[in-house]
């Protein structure tokens, strides 16, 4: 919960406040002595990653501020370069999970080596498809016997 308090907000409120003169244990207040001593509660908005926000704090009836959205800008360019290197992240762990059906020795015949080969291929060429990062069509992995 924050507190809002003289156009600044506080996660926590302090001890104690003079209120009317006197010193007071702030838990002691109700929600009309804390809106008096210049502190109410406040919720703000949930924010997402590349955006920036434009927003206001407007005070409700029940002396809670809220934060209003009046506008939004998304960096689509920053939003996308971070879902390729999470995409990337993804089908690099993919193809060391696999790295073992391309050993000689692994217990593979030819045509399930042959599978695995494209199916790592597949993974590969994940970046040249046409709605890279933001639509993927992940490759089945090949059945293991």
């Amino acid at each position: 919960m924050f507190r809002y308090h003289d156009g600044h907000f506080k996660t926590t409120p302090p001890a104690v406040v003079t209120f009317r003169g006197y010193t007071r244990r702030f838990g002691d207040l109700n929600r009309t002595e804390w809106d008096e001593a210049g502190y109410n509660e406040a919720f703000p908005i949930t924010r997402k990653p590349y955006t920036t926000y434009q927003t206001r704090w407007v005070k409700g009836e029940d002396l809670i501020y809220r934060e209003e959205i009046l506008a939004t800008t998304t960096d689509e360019e920053a939003q996308s370069a971070d879902k390729a290197v999470l995409t990337r992240k993804k089908r690099d762990r993919l193809l060391a999970q696999s790295d073992w059906t391309q050993l000689v020795d692994s217990c593979l015949d030819t045509e399930a080596m042959v599978l695995w080969q494209s199916y790592r291929q597949a993974l590969r060429d994940i970046p040249q498809q046409e709605g890279f990062p933001s639509f993927i069509e992940w490759p089945e992995q090949p059945e293991t016997e």
